[in-house]
């Protein structure tokens, strides 16, 4: 018979620390050329090792192949979007089952720009992350408040919002990453302060922790995506709940090595 003391997770162990992880979201930019130059700057970066940062950049469909073929191995690709279910007869849609055929490991869900332009509901991102996890993808799921939202003081109601209908459809967190994305802060230039970043970040956690579980709590990396830049990414990434990034613009741009690096403010705080 299993003893408490087989069990990988005893109480009284503290979890592994959460790997801290930096995505990068090149959207709807580039081409062939531009990703050659992106990713010659990655391949030559001194960045901590895989122990310590997790990095998975996102280039448009028509370029993850080249990305990949070219890309260092300790990084990995995502698609920025795929179908809600199999594919079929969905003219101009990417099916999960693509992604996985072509070894592509990670995928962005709900991005605010999709919910935004293209009206993808809760639900719909939530349909969506369902899939992708159980044809065996890994998700970056994206959340997050528009400025009136949260100059109506209706921040965590929105982002519990967008994670309930998410939890209400998967069991397994495993394979999932939470973005928190103020849709006031991407390309804006605006930045959360890190008090307004971590207090989010903090009220994600209690949100999962009561309505998922401790572990998942505790387990699930949120990271933060708006206007992060080599210049505030250090200061955001001593926040406690902070466990990351997903970058926009500054991807596209060697300062993004210097965003993989501030994984090191972790490592040297842990």
């Amino acid at each position: 018979p299993h003893t408490a003391s087989d069990s990988p997770h005893r109480a009284d162990q503290p979890m592994a620390p959460r790997k801290f992880f930096v995505g990068g979201n090149w959207k709807c930019n580039g081409a062939s050329d531009d990703v050659k130059k992106i990713v010659t700057v990655l391949n030559e970066a001194e960045v901590p090792s895989e122990d310590a940062v997790e990095v998975v950049v996102s280039p448009p469909f028509v370029f993850l192949q080249q990305a990949k073929a070219l890309l260092r191995p300790d990084f990995a690709v995502a698609a920025q979007n795929c179908w809600v279910r199999k594919g079929g007869a969905f003219t101009g849609e990417i099916s999960a089952e693509m992604l996985v055929n072509l070894q592509v490991p990670w995928v962005i869900l709900g991005h605010s720009e999709r919910r935004a332009l293209l009206s993808e509901s809760n639900d719909f991102v939530a349909d969506k992350v369902a899939y992708a996890l159980a044809q065996g993808l890994k998700v970056i799921a994206c959340i997050g408040e528009t400025l009136e939202q949260r100059e109506a003081g209706t921040t965590m109601e929105v982002v519990a919002a967008q994670t309930k209908a998410i939890a209400e459809k998967i069991s397994d967190w495993t394979n999932v990453v939470l973005a928190y994305e103020p849709v006031w802060a991407i390309g804006t230039g605006k930045v959360a302060s890190r008090a307004q970043a971590q207090e989010v970040h903090d009220g994600l956690r209690k949100w999962l922790h009561a309505n998922v579980g401790p572990a998942v709590a505790e387990s699930t990396r949120i990271i933060y995506g708006g206007s992060v830049n080599g210049a505030n990414c250090k200061e955001l990434a001593a926040q406690p709940d902070l466990d990351g990034f997903l970058v926009g613009g500054a991807s596209l741009k060697p300062e993004f090595v210097d965003i993989i690096k501030s994984a090191t403010v972790k490592s040297s705080s842990a």
